[in-house]
């Protein structure tokens, strides 16, 4: 086993992680180079590797030789310290800030920083080239910044130096989206919206009026989004717009046959722009599809554009957008809009306002629970600026911070005002009964005036 060897009969054992790790990459690349494809590495490293601890009777203290074992295949062929995490089904996010330091996100919106870490910053940033390459993307010298998908529900992004210190080696956010099916009872069960609102937004899409549900990343948003579109009926087509990974999941199967009435699409980048396909390019596409229901999964390109033609044209469109209150997510959509077609900024927005008079905001609270936090309505008066009437608020009644860091914190949702009347008639036009427009409008008689 040639230098490994001689390595052997000068270091005493047990031996730091770091130190084996280094001789077993030694081992592997003077031995097997020539037999390992990449294809190979995962079925045949883990024989070499146990031959090679079973030569040297290498150990490390603390370690059983399983799991010596597993800890060099993971670092070796897979994706080291992140490989647990990739695979467990209640991590949403993993951020490498550094070599060593790690933050994880759970499901349940706990964020924990674990002991384990990479050796080293050679170490991480061999990892990450390792997972991008799998993505099919490429971080060097000449492209420090580089964005991925390690298959249809991980992204990746990274940084390396010289954006990034020397000492960090890379900085990494791993964004995990999990395809579970969360109903209507489960979000006004954990707090996250209450039945009134989950009606009155069912109630929109039945009757034709476009929303938006703005808020940060992991507030929500797309789990409100596949609650609400699941329950559509059968019959209505869906048609649905993303962007690298499936997080839309809409088909509904019994015995064996598809019930309802979907179609779900991705954008595809590519090496040469001209054969990119956008979420522009789908939306049009969508439009052909004859859809009652088009469904964006994030506005955040020109295709904001195309899907505000779409509402009107008609068609009920319902996405998400980053921002944090109804202005903000209209300001977002109008200069969204602008880098497809120069305007003022005042018409794209007052275009936004008008093609989504709906936008619910959800955020993430001190305490890590989600939460619808307002339903507003929004129209254009008469000079061409918009107005903004809040329906639904969530009020935090009481927040406490514990010894330990912790927030608990208790609140309500309230109902603050009724739909305008110009949003009444709307409802009107589209089909809608009184007695059910009596739920919204706060009168007694739909007929009445504000």
């Amino acid at each position: 086993m040639g230098a490994v060897m001689d390595a052997v009969e000068q270091t005493r054992l047990p031996m730091p992680y770091a130190k084996l790790l280094e001789l077993a990459q030694a081992h592997i690349s003077e031995a097997y180079t020539a037999l390992l494809t990449e294809a190979d590495r995962t079925r045949y490293l883990p024989i070499y590797l146990e031959r090679f601890l079973t030569d040297t009777d290498y150990t490390v203290s603390g370690m059983t030789r399983e799991a010596l074992l597993g800890r060099l295949v993971d670092d070796m062929a897979r994706y080291s310290v992140l490989t647990a995490y990739l695979e467990d089904p209640k991590v949403e996010e993993i951020n490498v800030n550094a070599w060593d330091d790690i933050a994880v996100t759970y499901t349940d919106g706990r964020t924990v920083k674990p002991e384990a870490h990479f050796e080293s910053p050679q170490q991480a940033t061999d990892t990450v080239k390792r997972l991008l390459r799998n993505s099919g993307a490429v971080i060097d010298d000449a492209s420090p910044i580089s964005m991925g998908h390690l298959n249809s529900r991980i992204r990746v992004t990274v940084m390396k130096t010289p954006i990034v210190d020397a000492e960090v080696g890379v900085a990494v956010s791993i964004r995990i989206l999990h395809s579970r099916s969360i109903g209507a009872a489960q979000l006004v069960q954990s707090g996250f919206a209450t039945w009134e609102i989950l009606d009155f937004l069912g109630f929109c899409i039945r009757y034709g009026v476009s929303f938006v549900i703005a808020g940060v990343t992991s507030s929500g948003k797309t789990t409100l989004l596949n609650a609400l579109l699941s329950a559509v009926p059968d019959e209505r087509r869906i048609f649905t717009v993303e962007t690298g990974s499936r997080e839309l999941s809409l088909v509904r199967r019994e015995g064996g046959r598809v019930r309802n009435n979907v179609v779900h699409t991705l954008s595809r980048p590519s090496d040469d722009p001209a054969f990119d396909i956008s979420q522009e390019n789908l939306l049009e596409v969508a439009l052909r599809f004859h859809p009652d229901i088009i469904c964006v999964g994030e506005m955040r390109n020109v295709e904001a554009y195309t899907a505000v033609q779409a509402t009107q044209t008609g068609h009920t469109v319902v996405s998400t957008v980053h921002a944090r209150t109804a202005e903000e997510a209209h300001r977002r959509i109008a200069l969204l809009c602008e880098g497809k077609l120069p305007m003022r900024f005042e018409i794209a927005r007052m275009l936004a306002a008008e093609a989504f008079p709906i936008v619910v905001t959800t955020n993430l609270l001190e305490n890590h629970e989600r939460r619808i936090v307002t339903v507003t309505e929004c129209g254009v008066s008469e000079n061409g600026s918009p107005w903004y009437r809040v329906l639904w608020r969530y009020e935090i009644l009481h927040s406490e911070r514990d010894a330990d860091g912790s927030v608990r914190e208790s609140g309500e949702f309230r109902r603050v005002h009724p739909i305008s009347d110009g949003l009444l008639c709307r409802f009107r036009q589209a089909g809608a009964p009184d007695r059910e427009l009596l739920r919204y409008t706060g009168k007694e008689n739909p007929d009445e005036t504000d």
